[in-house]
């Protein structure tokens, strides 16, 4: 009997050492797991970033509206590459719009306060949608307006989504036979759609004497009549609506000579 104990406790002795020998981590395989946590650690760490510009509204804005710079804040940040923020990006068209804002960028869909804007609801002035998108085809048209030097600080002063009135300039005559530079306004309360001033060598390619870009504004078909039953000798200047014109005695005799009447 005591043999037989004997050889139970041996075959346990020597089970449970056989089991250590092979279930029991040696140090290499502990040093190759401590190595490759390290190295998750590291790989996590370095992961690529990318600086970004977000724009978040800070007001409702309703489909069809031109942003202004009161509409929106924009935001630097810094950013995984695979962030869901990359698809909020607006980087590119901010750097290359030449105020550095979102101004006259044109509100695709309903967005509410807080809401992010991407690419996917705003249209840039440059892209071949917008002005599609901003008037409606059957009844109205973008209408430029071209600019000489001497108003050149229309194109720094006007800017879209803001409202102008545009006004004939003709010489006339008063009582006294001196000739008189008067202004008429002919339409009032007309939408900028968008403002481009030329490079220089847009100018330079253009071959247009002293035109140096144009401001774009949307008008229906009665306000284009308009414009075109002015004269032809007479210049059409824009100014921003609000601002008060020169009047003359005799209004009506000098829109009839305006009209070649």
């Amino acid at each position: 009997m005591n043999y037989r104990v004997l050889f139970l406790i041996s075959f346990l002795i020597l089970a449970v050492g056989l089991g250590g020998l092979f279930f029991i981590p040696s140090s290499n395989d502990a040093d190759s797991a401590v190595t490759q946590g390290e190295q998750a650690t590291t790989i996590k760490e370095d992961k690529e970033q990318k600086l970004i510009t977000t724009a978040v509204l800070v007001r409702d804005v309703a489909k069809g509206t031109l942003l202004q710079a009161e509409d929106y804040t924009l935001s630097d940040l810094t950013v995984d590459v695979d962030s869901p923020l990359v698809e909020k990006d607006l980087k590119d068209w901010l750097d290359s719009s030449a105020n550095h804002s979102l101004q006259g960028f044109l509100v695709s869909e309903n967005l509410s306060k807080d809401s992010f804007l991407s690419k996917n609801n705003i249209i840039s002035p440059d892209d071949a949608k917008f002005l599609l998108s901003t008037v409606d085809s059957e009844h109205e048209v973008a209408y430029r307006v071209y600019i000489k030097s001497p108003e050149a600080y229309l194109l720094d002063t006007v800017l879209a989504g803001s409202s102008v009135s545009v006004f004939a300039q003709q010489t006339a005559k008063g009582f006294d036979s001196a000739d008189r530079n008067e202004l008429i306004k002919i339409i009032d309360n007309l939408l900028v759609l968008y403002s481009k001033k030329f490079s220089d060598e847009e100018i330079k390619n253009s071959g247009s004497q002293g035109v140096i870009g144009y401001i774009t504004v949307k008008a229906d078909a009665n306000q284009v009549q308009k414009i075109y039953a002015v004269a032809k000798e007479s210049k059409l200047i824009i100014l921003p609506t609000n601002t008060e014109a020169s009047t003359i005695n005799h209004r009506g005799m000098f829109i009839r000579k305006l009209r070649g009447q």
